[in-house]
């Protein structure tokens, strides 16, 4: 309705981002999110075994493969050296994730300076799934 655009631009406001688009679900946003990513079959997406089952099956519907990276037992969110183990395996097996997806549990933020830096050590993309902490803040920053 008429309402949406100024839902989409405050939303934007608030994070300190350029747009915001507005769908009926996080499952929605995810998976427009590994399609624009360009996602697909023979494909891996990696992510946290903690959470809702749309962080892993935004994969499944681009036909990708997915697995997962154990959690910090800290935190209960993807573990950057579990992650980085993972990563140096999968290397070496010639299997690395074109897409993870870290998903900010309870409100509680990834180490994203880390995650990003496998990121663009390994080629991956990184989808930040914040179904669980719109609003929160890392070092900081929304």
């Amino acid at each position: 309705g008429p309402m949406v655009p100024r839902f989409e631009q405050s939303v934007a406001q608030h994070v300190g981002a350029n747009h915001a688009l507005a769908v009926n679900s996080a499952t929605s946003a995810l998976h427009i999110a590994c399609l624009a990513l360009g996602l697909g079959e023979g494909d891996w997406l990696w992510t946290t075994p903690v959470t809702f089952v749309a962080s892993a099956n935004c994969g499944l519907y681009c036909g990708a493969r997915v697995d997962f990276v154990d959690i910090d037992p800290k935190t209960y969110n993807l573990c950057p050296v579990a992650l980085k183990k993972k990563l140096e395996q999968a290397k070496q097996e010639d299997r690395l994730p074109k897409v993870v997806v870290a998903v900010h549990l309870c409100g509680q933020p990834c180490n994203m300076e880390a995650i990003g830096n496998l990121g663009k050590e390994y080629g991956f993309k990184v989808i930040e799934d914040a179904s669980h902490a719109i609003g929160g803040k890392y070092q900081g920053e929304f």
